[in-house]
Parts: structure tokens; sequence; C-alpha cells
């Protein structure tokens, strides 16, 4: 195995995971999230014959996979091979000091933290930051950014907190208010994306669980202020439908804000709710179960209930956002149906990576 443009050469067995194996053996591989979301590690394949873990269209355009575009972590070792680094994922991060200035209570475990950070920075929703408080000797953890920001400098994550986790105990924890955090920031491509001015916008299908739903509801919140009069194409928005899974009632919060917002901008917005875990005696009449059992019947339905909702299959924008099982699983049933990996953009959360 040879990596470029240093021409290091590794010896790696077939069925490696290529991150995994050139990190283990010294080489300063560019990665953030591991799960195949935020493209930091892109590698591009200038000989051999790799295999993908991922369904490469989820990251990838076409122009990009013909030219050998892969992501390190969701790569397997099949033969030799010669790598090119991409570094441009991280160029134009940066790394800048900040101060915890608010600790909100959302739910039982989620939190809305702002930082203010001493220079301005430019973000979208859905894109994440790495974040330490200062002097923790701890590795750093990744969190979505909840709305975008333009050249500013308060930024804002949901945070679950993990009894556990080190970095999440003391990002929620008032007590630290003022004190410093390490952040850098921004990476991953997660949201929507830009559409030229011929296009017209896509009916957005997202599906959002634990903090995941307030890197949706951003991304779903700036649609809707995009799309306010019609937005730049005119006409009738595009439709929203959110599909939130969760253990229990106590877990939503930011929906009421959200119609509000689509509301405002006469965008659609239907949203179903799937718990897992709610007490038998609560009282829900809801979904109960797990996403990935309900969305062809949600899909119909909501076709059913209302003819904005009706659309082709190839037609829908998917964004999913939230625990790897929820992600995954939302994507077999989206297949299922005929949706393709081309359509479906996702950002999964790893306990390692939220702790």
């Amino acid at each position: 195995m040879k990596f470029q443009p240093s021409n290091t050469v590794l010896e790696l067995k077939q069925g490696d995971n290529l991150l995994e194996a050139a990190l283990q053996q010294g080489v300063a591989a560019p990665y953030n999230c591991r799960v195949g979301a935020c493209k930091t590690c892109q590698i591009r394949v200038l000989e051999g014959q790799p295999k993908s873990l991922i369904e490469r269209e989820y990251v990838f355009s076409q122009e990009e996979i013909a030219g050998g575009a892969y992501l390190a972590c969701q790569t397997s070792v099949q033969s030799d091979m010669v790598v090119a680094w991409h570094a441009g994922a991280i160029e134009e991060t940066a790394t800048l000091n900040a101060r915890l200035v608010e600790v909100r209570r959302m739910t039982a475990r989620i939190h809305r933290v702002q930082l203010r950070l001493d220079a301005p920075l430019s973000w979208r929703a859905g894109q994440f930051a790495r974040l330490v408080p200062a002097g923790m000797p701890v590795d750093p953890r990744c969190y979505s950014m909840v709305a975008s920001g333009d050249n500013e400098q308060l930024i804002s994550f949901d945070i679950t907190h993990y009894p556990d986790g080190a970095v999440s105990s003391w990002m929620t924890d008032t007590a630290n208010l003022g004190k410093d955090v390490l952040v850098e920031a921004p990476f991953g491509e997660f949201g929507i994306g830009e559409t030229s001015s011929k296009d017209k916008p896509a009916p957005l299908l997202c599906i959002a669980g634990g903090s995941g739903l307030g890197a949706i509801g951003g991304i779903i919140a700036g649609h809707a202020r995009s799309m306010d009069g019609g937005g730049p194409h005119g006409g009738q928005p595009a439709p929203v439908l959110l599909v939130i899974g969760a253990r229990d009632r106590g877990e939503m919060y930011g929906l009421d804000e959200l119609r509000r917002v689509a509301d405002s901008a006469r965008v659609p917005l239907q949203i179903d709710v799937v718990l897992d875990r709610e007490p038998g005696d609560s009282g829900w009449q809801g979904r109960r179960g797990y996403v990935a059992e309900h969305l062809p019947q949600i899909l119909r339905q909501a076709a059913q209930g209302d003819p904005r909702f009706s659309q082709p299959d190839e037609a829908w924008r998917v964004l999913l956002c939230g625990p790897t099982p929820l992600v995954d699983t939302a994507i077999d049933a989206l297949k299922g149906v005929g949706m393709q990996a081309g359509q479906m953009a996702f950002d999964k959360y790893e306990q390692q990576r939220a702790a």
C-alpha cells in the first residue's frame, strides 16, 4: 500500500479498514467522524480495487466517484493500492478559543449549549465542530451546530448528557459558565446543499433522533426562511416531512417554534413522532416502536392526507441525523420503497462521538 504525495509504504492485510490501519502504523491521516459523514478522510484511489463499506453516492457526486473518491474510514483493503489523501476537507477549518455562555435544558438529557467564539466564523446548520474544555486531558468530541452562522461569534449545539461522558458532563454543567472551550470547526457537508436558480426545490424528508433533532430543526428552519414568499423559484414552497424517533414524549423539544417558522414562510410541514420507550399506560395515541417500521406508512399517509406530499419517490431529498442504528435502519427502509443512495445525506451519532 502506497500513500501519496509522501510515497509512504505500509503493509496492510486484506480486509483491513484503511483509516484504522493507517493510523495504527503512524500515518498522520486526516479524520473526524469515522462514520462516513464528514468527508474529512476523503481519499482518491489511483491504483487497486478497494471495497467501500457504504454506497459512495451518499457523499460523492458521480464525477467524484468516477475519479476514484472514497472515504478512508469506510474503505476495506482488498488489494495493493496507491492512494492520494485529499486534504481539502480540513483546509477551511479554524481552531478558536471560546467561552461557555449559556446552558439551557431542553429535555431531561439534552441541553442547548451556546459558546462565544473569540473571533468570527461561518458555518452551516448540520455541520459539526470538535469541542474540548480548555485543559481537559481528553480527546475532543464532535457536536453538530444547531443553526447557521455567517461571520458570527455565537454558536449553539444540542448536547446529550452522558453521565460517564467527561466532555458532555462538563459542557452541560452551568457551574462552568464563563470557562474556556477549544473549538475546531466547521467540519462536514451535511445539509440540503446548494441548488441552481433553475432547479425546483426538492421536497424534504427529514429523519431525526436524539439531539439530532436540533441540527435537523436548524436545517428545516433555514430552508423555511429561504422559501419565505415562495423562495427564489417562486410559487409554492417545497413541503417538509419530519419524522422523529425518540425514547418518550419527554425527548420532544423545539417543535412549536419549528411549526411557527414553517407557517410564517407558508412551508407545508408535517411532523410524525415514533416512540420506542413510552410507558404503555401514558395515554400516548401516536406511533410506537422504531422509525424504520413506520416509514412506508408515514409516506403513504402523508400523500393521502395532503396532495402536496404526494411526490415521486425519486423527488425527495432525504436528510437523516441521529444515532447510527436509527440512521442505518431508516436508510434500509427507504431503499425498500424505491429511494436511492444519491437522494440521501446522513450524519450518524456514535457513542464515542457524543460522549
